[in-house]
């Protein structure tokens, strides 16, 4: 049985793979759209650019904020508005409905917004975990935050009783098979865990040469009660295409006042042409 981490949230990486295999993975321009987000009281976690004044996050980063601040590739951007999906439930992580959406002041330029995943054939594949959070290895667990980003890979093969919602993956060890819970006990090699500090990141997946965002991070849980991104623990995400037609609908901009008035100055104006 899981246990989620007690507060929600780098990466966590093997003790016998060098950082710098992680750090140049994180580099790599198909993640360049993850940036941080830090919200009104401090908590900092992470966001992915999905358009080009939009970001997307976890519900949990917005709880009780009144706004926040996305930084990408040296630049922040304050935020305009906050939507937290309404089906999220802090005290039960394995819910799913993690999404939260945060429009930003100006457009973000010189990079490109990832692209949503919408298909179902997720599971099974590797997914690229990406984030600034907390660092470590599986021997440790996390330990240090430098506010590198990092990203690990792993295989997506594990569920918390809500797979429609809520995905997973655990950090099997390259030394001992005990630790297995989902899937081959095999690790990548590039596996690893998400920590504090990664809430919000993004999970790529790659089909057919096109990369997609097709997760948000949520949490950290793990099968001892102790969630400190250590081999064993799980990393648990929401599945972005049970959201895309919530995230699409919250994107649509409200008309304006001004919008308003123009459209019934035109209704005005179309009238009194026709009676002439």
């Amino acid at each position: 049985m899981f246990f989620p981490s007690a507060s929600i949230w780098g990466a966590t990486i093997r003790d016998d793979e060098p950082d710098s295999s992680y750090l140049a993975l994180a580099a790599s321009p198909e993640y360049a759209p993850v940036g941080t987000f830090v919200n009104s009281w401090g908590y900092t976690g992470c966001a992915t650019l999905i358009a080009p004044d939009w970001v997307l996050t976890a519900a949990h980063m917005l709880t009780a904020a009144s706004s926040g601040t996305f930084t990408i590739d040296g630049t922040s951007y304050t935020s305009t508005q906050l939507i937290r999906n309404p089906g999220w439930n802090s005290s039960n992580p394995f819910g799913g409905y993690d999404f939260g959406l945060v429009h930003l002041s100006s457009p973000v330029v010189g990079i490109t917004p990832a692209t949503l995943y919408t298909g179902s054939s997720d599971v099974g594949q590797i997914g690229t975990f990406v984030g600034y959070g907390f660092t470590g290895t599986g021997l440790t667990g996390w330990t240090t935050l430098d506010g590198q980003k990092r990203a690990f890979q792993n295989v997506i093969d594990g569920n918390f009783g809500n797979p429609s919602l809520v995905l997973g993956s655990d950090f099997d060890s390259p030394h001992t098979t005990a630790y297995n819970t989902f899937g081959d006990a095999t690790p990548l090699t590039l596996e690893g865990c998400v920590a504090p500090g990664d809430s919000g990141g993004g999970v790529f997946i790659t089909i057919d040469s096109q990369t997609y965002l097709e997760g948000v991070i949520s949490f950290v849980a793990a099968t001892d009660g102790n969630a400190n991104a250590s081999y064993g623990d799980a990393s648990g995400f929401g599945r972005a295409s049970a959201f895309v037609p919530w995230i699409t609908n919250e994107m649509v901009p409200e008309p304006s006042a001004s919008t308003l008035l123009i459209g019934a100055g035109l209704v005005m104006l179309l009238g009194r042409c026709r009676r002439k």
